[in-house]
C-alpha cells in the first residue's frame, strides 16, 4: 500500500484566544483533493502556512513523503516550495514578483527546476500564460499591469507549469 503524500498530526498554532488551529490531523494521498473551510479568522490561512512551512506551528508535526518538515533544513524546504509543490497564495501579488515580467515569473519556477534554454523557456511561459486564458501577446508585462483576476491566474500558471505533486491554494 502506497504512503500519505502528506500526514498532518495534531497541529496546533493559537495566536489569540480562540484564533488559529488546534490538533489538525489528516493524511492527504496522491490524487486526493482536500478543501478546508471555515469563517473568517477560523485560521485557514495560519493552517495553510504552517502545512507549507511557512508559519512553524507551536506545536504537531507535518511529514511530507515520511520525511518530517521540519526536521528538514530550510534550504529543503525551500527547494520543495521551489519543485515539487506550489502555493497559489490569497493575495494575488503576494506570489508574483511586481517587477518581474509575466513570462519571467514563469520563467524562474522552470529554471528552479533545471531549465536553462531561453527559447524553451519563453515558449513554454507563452503556452502556460494561454493555458490560464491570459493573452500571450502579455507575456513581457508586469503583473501589476493586470486585473486581480488575471494576476491569480499568472500565478496558478506559475505554480502548474513544474507540475507539482501538491499544490496549496
Amino acid at each position: 500500500m502506497t504512503q500519505p503524500l502528506l500526514s498532518v498530526n495534531n497541529l496546533t498554532h493559537l495566536y489569540a484566544p480562540g484564533k488559529g488551529f488546534n490538533n489538525v490531523s489528516f493524511d492527504l494521498w496522491p490524487g486526493e483533493v482536500l478543501g478546508i473551510v471555515g469563517e473568517s479568522g477560523s485560521g485557514k490561512t495560519t493552517l495553510l502556512k504552517s502545512i507549507s512551512s511557512r508559519l512553524i506551528p507551536q506545536s504537531g508535526e507535518v511529514q511530507y513523503q515520511n520525511r518530517s518538515l521540519y526536521g528538514m533544513s530550510e534550504a529543503d524546504r525551500r527547494r520543495l516550495l521551489r519543485t515539487e509543490w506550489g502555493v497559489v497564495h490569497q493575495h494575488p501579488l503576494d506570489g508574483l514578483r511586481r517587477q518581474v515580467s509575466a513570462g519571467g515569473n514563469i520563467g524562474e519556477r522552470l529554471m528552479a527546476t533545471g531549465a536553462r534554454h531561453y527559447g524553451e523557456i519563453r515558449a513554454t511561459a507563452r503556452r502556460w500564460l494561454e493555458e490560464v486564458e491570459i493573452p500571450a501577446s502579455r507575456i513581457d508585462d508586469l503583473p501589476t499591469t493586470f486585473s486581480g483576476g488575471m494576476q491569480q491566474r499568472l500565478q496558478i500558471a506559475r505554480n502548474l507549469v513544474t507540475h507539482p505533486r501538491l499544490v496549496f491554494m
